[in-house]
């Protein structure tokens, strides 16, 4: 991974642009959330990525077609979901 990462505050992950509901990171799937210190957006604005590429659950870094980002922390929605997903499978 060449890029720059960008950091990825407040994110989740969905199936696509247009889905309502969360998916489990990882590749064809997309991130959503608030980039930090991203040369193309402001904090404030809620961000789709390109379909992932790869995941590096050990650094915390998702590749997509067009970036790298460090997740930070997920949002407290997503969270919930992962664990009631979680809770399910068991």
């Amino acid at each position: 991974m060449s890029k720059t990462p960008v950091t990825m505050e407040d994110w989740a992950v969905v199936l696509n642009v247009g889905s309502h509901g969360f998916g489990e990171l990882g590749p064809g799937k997309r991130l959503m959330g608030y980039p930090l210190r991203h040369p193309h957006f402001t904090r404030s604005m809620l961000v789709f990525t390109s379909p992932i590429l790869n995941v590096d659950l050990d650094q915390g870094v998702v590749e997509t077609a067009n970036g790298v980002y460090q997740l930070g922390e997920a949002s407290s929605e997503y969270k919930s979901w992962v664990n009631i997903s979680k809770a399910s499978a068991a």
